[in-house]
């Protein structure tokens, strides 16, 4: 006898905890015990695991060290130089002779030594520059920029678990749904083929029952394919490795309805990421233009320098210390911009359109949280009606199939009622879970439309 036709043989009730032990047995051989995950884990998870936020922390940090870059042009500038010449041929000068007393006649003259040798330090401040100091102020505005696009990439990948989480839990619950319908078709086909053992029915209504059972168990291996593929999905969303068996720990262990939509809900998108990304955007290119209108403001800093110099005409020279001399000097450079072709009133009429467009972003991305939220609503309450009516007709449907079978082991009813009566139950149930995810994603684009999603997932 097969293991599968011995656990047909055995009651249902000690048939589960039968199926439970093998899973145990079969998870201890194979190795790889489950991995519980709640809904809360798998965000925490993905929160921490997740390639996209990783590179968004690492561009956040990219960000501070170009920060730490532009902020580093203010601090004093030291640099070193150090250079040796080889003159083969000394240049030639040609100056009036006032050695013979000849001014108008020109001689030629060469001066300098064969070998030269230099060495120096030079020091750079910036005393002013209207432009670094406002640049200074965006910084720090520019990286609460880049920690806002890391929260945005927080928020989205929070969203795709949350989505796929409730997928797979609907579909766990349309799978026990599913077994309990096998269980009562099984007890049905059991007693038909007692009944056509004895002779009260005909084979045709076994046959119809076993055709039925079939079909179920299609259904439910289509239920698995679908459901190791949303786990697979999970595990993607979460960037949990593929072979690493997960169980859900939030389930529906029962078909509740969730509570109706509150009455009087205030928007709250104002409040979005995505509206205080497009702000801080704002304040950085206000602090751009005004950055370029600061070029027009002259700038100043100062500049020292120290050196020493030999000279000689071999090496011998070169080296006494009698033939080196140092020199150094320190001074202010001034820049007054006075005429640049106009670029900098270009680069301004630039920025001006930058600005421009950021609040037509802003404009737009208000609508489009607008319509998230309405949308939601909308979405919220059409399946909380959906979810009322589809109540009364699952109970319904279930009692008229409990009502048709019982008829039908009394032979008052045919097979062909109570096949139709399963199907129609079966059809009620899988609306009533369609609309229930319908309702669970509804209320997800509602928290995620105001901004409230990470507070809503750890409520």
């Amino acid at each position: 006898m097969s293991p599968v036709v011995a656990l047909n043989h055995i009651p249902r009730p000690a048939r589960k905890a039968v199926v439970s032990a093998l899973a145990i047995l079969l998870s201890v051989f194979s190795g790889g015990a489950q991995q519980p995950l709640s809904l809360q884990e798998s965000v925490q998870y993905a929160l921490q695991n997740s390639p996209l936020i990783q590179k968004a922390v690492l561009e956040t940090r990219q960000g501070d060290f170009q920060i730490k870059e532009y902020l580093s042009t203010g601090y004093p500038q030291l640099s070193g130089n150090a250079g040796f010449t080889y003159n083969i041929e000394l240049p030639t000068q040609l100056i009036p002779n006032f050695f013979q007393g000849k001014p108008d006649e020109l001689v030629p003259i060469q001066f300098g030594t064969a070998l030269n040798a230099s060495a120096g330090l030079e020091l750079n401040q910036m005393i002013y520059n209207h432009s670094f100091w406002l640049g200074m102020k965006g910084a720090q505005k520019l990286a609460d920029f880049n920690r806002l696009l890391e929260g945005k990439t927080r928020e989205e990948v929070a969203y795709n678990v949350v989505k796929i989480y409730y997928q797979a839990q609907i579909l766990a619950r349309q799978r026990d749904i599913l077994l309990a319908n096998i269980d009562q078709v099984d007890g049905l086909l059991r007693a038909t083929e007692l009944q056509f053992e004895n002779g009260f029915v005909k084979k045709l209504d076994v046959d119809q029952l076993r055709v039925n059972r079939s079909s179920l168990q299609i259904q439910l291996q289509n239920l698995d394919l679908q459901m190791e593929q949303s786990l697979r999905a999970l595990k993607f969303a979460m960037a949990m490795p593929m072979d690493t068996p997960i169980a859900l720990t939030d389930t529906l262990s029962d078909i509740q309805l969730p509570s109706p939509p509150a009455g009087g809900l205030s928007p709250e998108y104002a409040n979005k990421i995505d509206i205080a990304i497009l702000d801080q955007q704002q304040e950085l290119l206000k602090l751009q233009y005004a950055q370029t209108k600061a070029e027009y403001i002259p700038s100043a800093r100062l500049f020292a320098n120290y050196s020493v110099q030999g000279q000689g005409n071999d090496f011998e020279q070169l080296g006494d210390g009698n033939q080196w001399f140092d020199y150094a000097l320190v001074g202010v450079n001034i820049q007054i911009p006075i005429f640049d072709g106009l670029r900098k009133s270009h680069r301004l009429q630039q920025d001006n359109i930058e600005l421009l467009q950021n609040e037509k972003d802003r404009q737009q991305t208000m609508n489009n949280l607008e319509f998230q939220y309405t949308s939601a609503i909308q979405q919220l309450t059409s399946s909380w009606n959906t979810l009322v009516s589809i109540q009364e007709n699952r109970a319904l449907a279930e009692q008229v199939y409990d009502i048709t079978q019982k008829r039908y082991r009394e032979g008052l009813a045919s097979i062909t009622e109570v096949l139709a009566a399963e199907t129609t139950m079966r059809q009620v149930q899988g609306n009533f879970l369609g609309a229930l995810l319908q309702y669970k994603w509804a209320g997800l684009d509602l928290e995620y439309a105001n901004g409230r999603l990470l507070q809503f997932i750890n409520q």
